[in-house]
């Protein structure tokens, strides 16, 4: 506690002792003839000789108006103290709701202690403070656009949900700074661990960027591998934490435990397990110990191959890509910019980068082919034109036409390839797309590079992955229980045109087909779905969401970003002095009139 005017406390010592100098100062009273004394009651006080001064007496009245007086001395001597405040008159709050923030080293969870904060700093925001919220979870949403009501913000702050999924912190932050790109002095707070992927391409323009970190502890373990495969299932338990953890692990089969055994895993030490003649269809393993995140201490396993999907992506970089394959829940995709020298996937997909001699159950080529591609180049078209499209389940529910190429690969396909789209520059046809099957392995080519197009912009592109992984890879609609990554967009095939429920962890909620194609987005925490005659099982597995322990100084687009060091300010306590003296000085006035 500080004060604004300390030297009004001295004020206290002459009112106070004026006060008590009039409790001291005896009645000048005069003399009045009655017809008889024994009239008046005994008044014992009053028979006293009468002089200047008087013996000083305990009086309830006398130590009411002290208390006033001092309060009301308090109140001008105006207290302050320090609290946790907005730093400017424009403020984005952006809260991370990732996985790692439902950790229980603070309570109830580090979301909780987050939006206890944020709820504060809007209890006591000015007038005239203008505040955004912007949720920061697996699709970055706008909670409440910039208002100056703190009534309308706490309850757009309510809408907030926790996730056991990773955040797109960067998606997040450039969502606060679109906010706050008109305004000329800005404020962006970050509410989070530290625990997300580094953030390259984000510019705060005339904003000031911080956060304020939430967490105290590293101590978790989870489950960092899990899969079932010939007969063996494997469990990989990973200790994220600073030091040794202990505890059991279970393995269920269609609900049955069937092994349970004690581990032990020193810091960052990761300790494995098989299980040999593992039988059934879907596998549970399961982590009893003490550490502060839930969401990874259990993972789902499903023994049917075509229920998971490993894929390459070998790309320079193509976030639209990346995002058409992810909308495939058997997906679990790895990304590279080189082809790999060895490795075994069920499909690889080669994005402007020639395709080389992997071993794959099926292969998807952009613009670049190579000696196992379906077709030979012959040399490059600039701006061709899309043309004629066959009959194919590749092609099918997409429109080529008026795609706008920049430059395309002018091929000719190999024997017993099949072109299904064609395209025209320099007065002659060239193959657009065109499929084969050779050697077990099913290969799709397109003549393009995605990001050399705005076939990326079109509502056909994620239509054609989706096709193209339909087709290269076993059909979709067979499988009926699928493993799921918490919070990632999903599209499963509709069979009716119906609308359909999905039931979860955090609830209900209705979906509607759109194209014959029901997008699931709200997958976001970890445990089972149901979805008509589907099961989904959604399981974490991220090291960035894993490793729990707090940062305290963040790297954003090549820069450090230090904590929030002045979200405290200087409140006046004066006017609640100030009641409170006022409302003793009405008790008094009662016990007076009372006595009176």
């Amino acid at each position: 506690m500080s004060w604004a005017n300390l030297a009004g406390l001295l004020w206290f010592l002459p009112l106070g002792a004026l006060i008590v100098a009039l409790y001291l100062l005896k009645m000048r009273r005069r003399d009045v003839k009655v017809p008889a004394k024994f009239l008046w009651p005994e008044r014992v006080d009053e028979v006293r000789a009468n002089s200047l001064f008087q013996k000083l007496k305990p009086s309830w009245l006398l130590f009411l108006q002290l208390l006033a007086l001092l309060m009301i001395v308090f109140a001008f001597a105006r207290p302050q103290f320090l609290e946790r405040a907005l730093g400017g008159s424009v403020t984005v709050l952006v809260l991370d709701s990732s996985a790692s923030m439902q950790a229980t080293d603070v309570a109830p969870t580090r979301m909780g202690a987050a939006i206890a904060q944020i709820d504060r700093l809007l209890a006591n925001a000015k007038p005239g403070d203008r505040v955004a919220l912007v949720e920061a979870g697996p699709t970055p949403r706008v909670l409440a656009s910039l208002s100056d009501d703190p009534a309308k913000l706490r309850r757009a702050l309510e809408k907030a949900r926790p996730t056991d999924a990773e955040a797109d912190v960067g998606e997040a932050l450039r969502l606060a700074a679109g906010i706050t790109r008109k305004e000329r002095s800005a404020r962006i707070l970050l509410f989070s661990d530290g625990a997300f992927a580094p953030i390259e391409d984000f510019q705060p323009g005339t904003a000031e960027l911080a956060f304020v970190q939430i967490g105290d502890s590293g101590r978790n373990v989870g489950i960092a591998g899990f899969g079932v495969t010939g007969g063996q299932a494997f469990v990989g338990i990973k200790n994220y934490g600073l030091d040794e953890a202990t505890g059991t692990a279970s393995l269920f089969a269609d609900g049955k435990l069937i092994d349970s055994w004690a581990w032990k895993a020193g810091a960052d030490q990761t300790v494995g397990r098989t299980i040999p003649r593992v039988k059934g269809q879907r596998f549970e393993a399961k982590l009893q110990t003490g550490d502060h995140l839930k969401a990874d201490d259990q993972a789902t396993a499903l023994s049917d191959e075509g229920a998971r999907i490993r894929a390459l992506l070998v790309s320079r970089g193509n976030l639209f890509l990346e995002r058409a394959l992810s909308l495939d829940p058997r997906v679990e995709l790895e990304k590279t910019t080189s082809v790999p020298t060895t490795g075994a996937w069920d499909l690889i997909v080669y994005d402007g980068i020639p395709e080389a001699d992997l071993s794959a159950r099926a292969v998807l080529t952009f613009g670049a082919p190579g000696p196992t591609s379906a077709v030979r180049r012959v040399g490059s078209v600039k701006e061709p034109s899309t043309g004629e499209v066959e009959g194919d389940p590749l092609t099918k529910g997409v429109n080529f036409r008026g795609v706008y190429i920049d430059s395309g690969t002018a091929v000719e396909p190999k024997s017993g390839a099949k072109t299904v789209a064609w395209m025209r520059g320099s007065g002659k046809n060239y193959p657009l797309v065109v499929t084969s099957r050779t050697g077990g392995v099913r290969r799709a080519f397109v003549a393009f590079e995605p990001l050399k197009s705005d076939f990326p912009l079109q509502v056909g592109f994620p239509v054609f992955v989706g096709n193209a992984l339909n087709e290269l890879l076993p059909p979709l609609s067979s499988l009926q229980d699928l493993p799921i990554v918490p919070g990632r967009t999903i599209s499963l095939p509709a069979t009716k045109s119906e609308p359909m429920t999905l039931k979860g962890p955090q609830g209900e909620s209705v979906l509607t087909p759109n194209r014959g194609v029901f997008v699931i987005r709200d997958a976001v925490r970890v445990g089972t779905y149901t979805f008509g005659d589907r099961k989904l099982f959604a399981t974490l597995r991220s090291p960035i969401e894993s490793k729990i322990l707090p940062s305290d100084r963040l790297q954003v687009a090549g820069k450090a970003v230090e904590p929030a060091a002045n979200l405290a300010r200087l409140s006046d306590l004066w006017v609640w002095i100030a009641i409170l003296g006022l409302l003793v000085l009405g008790v008094e006035w009662w016990m007076f009139a009372r006595r009176s």
